[in-house]
């Protein structure tokens, strides 16, 4: 027994050194830390290699710092605007949007900082990166076009009847009787294309059958919601892509000028590999 309790020990002092090491600080970048344990986080949360996650927690202090000189701060209600806008979006009330988040396991308060921190992002980027995106010509979008035509399918021509209100109910009252004229609701007649829309309202109209009502949309100054009378394959060409053309370009120029950006960042930060 005497001469196995040294080798104990010696395992479990091997082991505690073990753990230490797990939970140790990886590489520090401007004296902020980060961990091995995050390391392994971030790898398992979005199934990437160690490589590619030290690169996301590299740029995500780089971001988290230039953020704070930025000195970027909210107006008041701004949080509560923007979750009012997410959630008509999705069709929910508050409350309804605080009981998914909640079977999601995220509580209301993380979810009010993590759209505050998602904000100031945003807000940083329009100030300090989107100046340096150059708006491109006619010319610029057509060579665009035609060196990435498969990106572009043919733009599907819908034909819509858009009803709006600002109360939700008598929105809801409309929708349940299209053919009544409800006070308080206006109706108009749309024809239009998909590339002249937003992405995420043309995969909602998408997702609508014919004769059918869209979900109702809460535009942060009243709901809308469109019945889909028709929906139909356009002659494709430029033309009838160029607004998808547009967004996409201004797409790929947004992640490029981030891109510059932060590696000027890191070109200029003190990174100091500890352990890896």
């Amino acid at each position: 027994m005497k001469r196995l309790l040294p080798l104990f020990v010696a395992a479990l002092v091997s082991l505690q050194a073990q753990e230490q090491i797990i939970d140790a600080i990886a590489i520090a970048v401007d004296g902020e830390p980060i961990t091995t344990l995050e390391i392994q986080a971030v790898q398992k949360k979005l199934n990437m290699s160690k490589e590619a996650a030290i690169e996301a927690l590299i740029s995500d202090r780089l971001e988290k710092s230039a953020i704070d000189k930025a000195d970027i701060t909210l107006e008041p209600g701004e949080i509560d605007a923007k979750i009012e806008q997410i959630a008509g979006a999705r069709g929910l009330s508050k409350d309804q949007m605080r009981t998914a988040l909640h079977n999601q396991g995220l509580t209301w308060e993380a979810y009010r900082e993590q759209l505050s921190t998602e904000i100031k992002k945003e807000k940083f980027f329009q100030q300090n990166i989107a100046s340096n995106i150059p708006q491109p010509s006619e010319e610029d979008l057509r060579v665009y076009y035609e060196t990435n035509r498969d990106k572009f399918a043919s733009a599907v021509q819908m034909s819509l009847v858009a009803y709006a209100s600002g109360s939700s109910e008598k929105l809801q009252e409309a929708m349940q009787n299209p053919m009544r004229t409800i006070q308080g609701v206006q109706q108009q007649s749309l024809l239009v294309s998909s590339s002249e829309m937003a992405p995420q309202l043309f995969q909602l109209i998408q997702n609508t059958a014919e004769g059918t009502f869209t979900q109702p949309i809460n535009t942060g100054q009243g709901f809308v919601a469109y019945y889909v009378k028709s929906k139909g394959q356009g002659q494709g060409g430029f033309e009838s892509a160029k607004q998808a053309v547009m967004m996409q370009w201004m797409q790929e120029e947004r992640i490029k000028a981030g891109q510059d950006f932060f590696n000027k960042l890191k070109n200029d930060a003190d990174i100091r590999i500890i352990r890896l």
